[in-house]
């Protein structure tokens, strides 16, 4: 038997429609005991092949029969529950976000959404470009290494492209930007420079809205939002702290010190 699942069809259905296919026309009985199915739901089962035009219902010899419509259908169909499924996910993912927000509020608890591996946690960044608000973020090399300097770039260019602004601790590195003061307003960014030793952990901290995101880059990348306003607006804070004392640093005024690349804002 052909699986017709992806038509939206039962196994029931299907074994009846594929009976249906070996003659030119049945009686609603014979049919039932051909495929042992009782007469009973055999005609309800017919009903439905009709309805979902799979089968043609007419009168011969004064008598009830029916013959198979195209297999055609069957693409068609399957694309009209594809498209069905892929609308209810939609609306299921914006209810489902709907419903945490009031599950926080009501249980005071944040919501945890985990991620792994390359394409997981570009749904991270994805996040990001779609902030209603200043995004903060510490920054690690480590995620140029594990995703390559030119993608890492695509990925973190997409909020400056959506208009959101930035305000990041970026380490001093040969990979860094010298031209940063004449160039970060046009990728919506506000640097603050941490010295190449400052921090050299492979993980990125981050906040936006009322999220916080974390991504570790090893040998697998993981990562995680947390939705929660509280621990958001905690983050918020202790990276002011971070800035404001960075910046009054000795050295700060001489940093860069090892950059050599000019700001992409491609």
């Amino acid at each position: 038997m052909v699986d017709l699942t992806a038509a939206g069809l039962s196994k029931t259905e299907a074994n009846c429609y594929q009976a249906l296919v070996t003659k030119e026309d049945w009686q609603p009985s014979k049919l039932a005991e051909y495929v042992s199915e009782s007469r009973t739901n055999m005609y309800k089962i017919l009903d439905k092949l009709v309805l979902l035009g799979l089968a043609e219902k007419f009168n011969k010899a004064k008598k009830i029969h029916y013959r198979a419509a195209n297999p055609s259908r069957l693409l068609q169909l399957a694309h009209e529950t594809r498209a069905q499924q892929e609308a209810a996910q939609k609306e299921l993912e914006l209810g489902a976000q709907s419903l945490m927000r009031e599950y926080i509020k009501t249980n005071e608890q944040p919501g945890v959404q985990y991620y792994q591996g390359q394409t997981e946690i570009r749904t991270i960044f994805e996040e990001i470009e779609n902030s209603n608000s200043e995004v903060v973020f510490v920054h690690t090399l480590a995620g140029t290494d594990f995703y390559g300097f030119d993608e890492m770039h695509k990925l973190r260019i997409k909020a400056a492209k959506s208009g959101v602004p930035r305000r990041g601790l970026t380490p001093d590195t040969k990979l860094a930007s010298y031209d940063y003061k004449e160039k970060d307003h046009l990728v919506k960014l506000t640097r603050t420079w941490l010295a190449a030793d400052d921090y050299t952990a492979p993980v990125e901290w981050g906040a936006f809205d009322n999220k916080l995101y974390i991504i570790s880059y090893g040998e697998e990348a993981l990562g995680m939002i947390i939705e929660s306003q509280q621990i958001s607006d905690a983050f918020k804070q202790i990276y002011n702290l971070l800035e404001r004392g960075q910046k009054l640093q000795p050295d700060y005024e001489h940093l860069p010190k090892l950059a050599q690349r000019k700001v992409r804002t491609d």
